[in-house]
């Protein structure tokens, strides 16, 4: 069974076809990159993913459920329990503490349990025990993308989207964040879909689709 399917999925912004009958099966491949030209829309096809933004036309599946059937309720609790989110921008509330932010997403979850022992974990393997309670402005980039991947995981999803996860970093820091992507998909179990410029991350990708011509196709590794 796929994890997501997207089928026939199109959108546009005033008079701007974005993209046009996108169609992708997810779930067979454990870290899926997507590239495209800036404006393309890989932004935007996340967003559709996580059931944020509801294409003009198509349908968008979760395990053989079409998410935007639901009700704005339950396509929120899909997002909390399911999907976990990795920007560029790393997204931290700036008032909030590392171990704050980490744990925010298992607050707005009334199913999470050991949150506390789990974020423990999450922070020693990530190797931010020394900042936990420092806030964002005062950590460095790669500190708070590995802060953004903990809160990603906290909830234990089944999909982790990442939109540019490494255009903040440099490239000793983009390797390092890639193999922990490698280890976080294996222990988890979890699906990576990562929209991306990073050639790093194309290479080691699992399956790479690429947003050309308001379409998408999938490009042979």
């Amino acid at each position: 069974m796929n994890l997501i399917s997207l089928q026939g999925v199109g959108l546009s912004f005033k008079k701007y076809n974005i993209f046009n009958d996108v169609n992708m099966d997810i779930g067979e491949y454990p870290i899926v990159s997507i590239t495209g030209k800036t404006g393309s829309g890989k932004t935007s096809l996340l967003s559709i993913m996580s059931g944020l933004l509801k294409p003009d036309s198509g349908k968008v599946f979760f395990k053989n459920k079409n998410i935007y059937s639901w009700t704005d309720y339950k396509r929120s609790a899909y997002r909390n329990r399911k999907i976990g989110f990795v920007y560029q921008s790393f997204n931290l509330l700036p008032d909030f503490t590392v171990y704050q932010n980490i744990v925010y997403p298992a607050v707005l979850n009334p199913f999470a349990v050991n949150v506390k022992k789990h974020a423990d974990y999450l922070i020693e393997y990530l190797n931010i025990s020394n900042i936990k309670n420092n806030y964002p402005s005062e950590i460095s980039g790669g500190e708070k993308q590995r802060a953004a991947i903990a809160r990603a995981i906290i909830n234990k999803p089944e999909i982790i989207l990442a939109d540019e996860p490494t255009g903040n970093l440099d490239n000793a820091a983009v390797k390092s964040i890639f193999r922990l992507f490698r280890e976080i998909q294996i222990q988890y179990n979890v699906v990576f879909i990562i929209a991306t410029h990073d050639l790093n991350i194309i290479r080691k990708s699992d399956i790479h689709y690429a947003i050309k011509d308001s379409g998408i196709i999938r490009k042979s590794k």
